[in-house]
């Protein structure tokens, strides 16, 4: 295992990221900052109550949609080697994953509702031990990978 993996994600994924903290910013305002309202209207709170819900959303939303995606784009590196798949991302707390190729059981590609439109897909790679994915890659080069893995994966399995 040598330094930090070189290739990167497609730039696209900081929007697919955004998009994706919009809607969880739109799902924390029906069950926090409504409620909040609605609360606060009917037992006639103080608006600071009302507000500190707003205040709670607009700081999920800062996070979620403002901050996050590009620095998460910045930390997601990956790369697949003759031996072993290398993925490091993390953006507070830093997580390296080593694959052994000798490990791998499939692989697949999968373009979920928000990648699609983008031209983005994930590869997944699976173990007996889980699940990794890599996101965020243009759908051809997600085919080449799941390709390379997948025939890197059998040329170890034979070696055996």
């Amino acid at each position: 295992m040598g330094g930090i993996p070189q290739n990167r994600l497609d730039k696209k994924m900081i929007n697919v990221w955004r998009i994706t903290g919009l809607i969880w910013t739109a799902l924390c305002a029906l069950f926090f900052l409504l409620p909040g309202i609605i609360i606060g209207v009917v037992f006639d709170l103080p608006l600071v109550m009302i507000g500190s819900t707003g205040g709670l959303t607009l700081i999920i939303f800062l996070l979620l949609v403002i901050i996050f995606p590009p620095i998460r784009y910045a930390r997601w590196r990956y790369e697949v080697r003759e031996d072993e798949i290398d993925i490091f991302r993390g953006i507070i707390v830093h997580k390296r994953i080593v694959v052994p190729l000798i490990r791998v059981q499939f692989t697949d590609t999968a373009q979920g509702l928000i990648m699609r439109p983008f031209g983005l897909a994930s590869v997944n790679v699976s173990t007996a031990a889980g699940n990794q994915s890599i996101p965020g890659l243009l759908l051809q080069e997600a085919e080449a990978v799941r390709d390379r893995v997948a025939y890197l994966a059998k040329q170890v399995h034979e070696d055996v």
